[in-house]
């Protein structure tokens, strides 16, 4: 088995590089000045979700090469895939993420087989390492452009309330296009307000409810208005009174099983797996 890590560091935070290394633009333009092409087949949304499959077209030492590879896990620190078609016995991508102060160092392993016996190996020392370590380093060049980029944006926070193993699910009736979908609490961060607090004034001015923030959940995710949205998770203060909707046409708390029974907004529907793994 061959393998190679390459190192990055990014001006960006964490969640915002989460999201870069997961947006489907990496993939699909990322890799085309080295003559990759990447095409995703994914949801509506522009990030991978766990089941997301990434197709390639390359070319080695003037042999055309395709691979197809699934998505087996994408979260706040970091995404992985693995092979499912190719000409390899075996192949591997993880991509890791740690907070290094303001910075995030991103941290990408490529590893893989070839069914060809020695030949295979080497082909694999004169060919195959050099591709490898090509794409890696065009990977964190897309990466950081895309999410530096990202990083001065103006944050807008989502809301995960989770309650006895289930979460809080709010539909839209404006506009026309959004109407009846659902969506997690919240809105935009207010000029000198923290994010924890924006959470809880959201919570209060959209349910009626006080609500003390608990942590973060996934990677941020990218908004057509030019913002990122930033989702934490809360826990209601007390169990009376029950949340109303005030702005929306109605409520609903979610268990784990019956996350994909709404239709979500598109820009929550990429974190299900994030609060799926919450409520489990």
């Amino acid at each position: 088995m061959s393998v190679l890590r390459s190192t990055g560091l990014i001006e960006a935070p964490a969640a915002t590089v989460g999201a870069a290394v997961r947006h489907t633009r990496t993939a699909e333009a990322g890799l085309a000045p080295i003559g990759v092409i990447g095409r995703a087949r994914t949801s509506p949304a522009a990030l991978l979700v766990p089941g997301d499959e990434l197709s390639f077209s390359l070319r080695a030492a003037g042999l055309p090469l395709e691979l197809t590879t699934r998505v087996e896990r994408a979260a706040a620190d970091g995404i992985s895939s693995v092979l499912v078609d190719g000409p390899l016995a075996r192949l591997r991508h993880d991509t890791a993420l740690a907070q290094v102060g303001p910075r995030t160092l991103l941290t990408d392993s490529v590893s893989w087989t070839s069914p060809l016996g020695p030949l295979g190996k080497l082909a694999d020392v004169v060919l195959g390492r050099r591709l490898v370590l090509d794409v890696l380093a065009a990977r964190v060049r897309a990466v950081r452009e895309l999410a530096e980029s990202w990083a001065g944006r103006s944050i807008v926070v989502g809301t995960a309330i989770i309650r006895g193993g289930e979460v809080l699910a709010q539909q839209r009736g404006y506009p026309a296009a959004d109407a009846g979908r659902w969506e997690l609490p919240g809105g935009r961060v207010e000029p000198g307000e923290s994010e924890a607090d924006a959470v809880v004034r959201e919570c209060r001015e959209e349910l009626g409810i006080d609500v003390e923030p608990t942590g973060r959940l996934g990677t941020d995710v990218p908004l057509d208005n030019g913002m990122l949205m930033r989702v934490h998770t809360a826990r209601p203060v007390d169990a009376d009174p029950d949340p109303r909707p005030i702005d929306h046409q109605a409520l609903r708390w979610v268990g784990a099983a019956e996350l994909g029974e709404l239709d979500w907004l598109d820009t929550d529907r990429v974190l299900l797996h994030d609060i799926r793994g919450r409520l489990s």
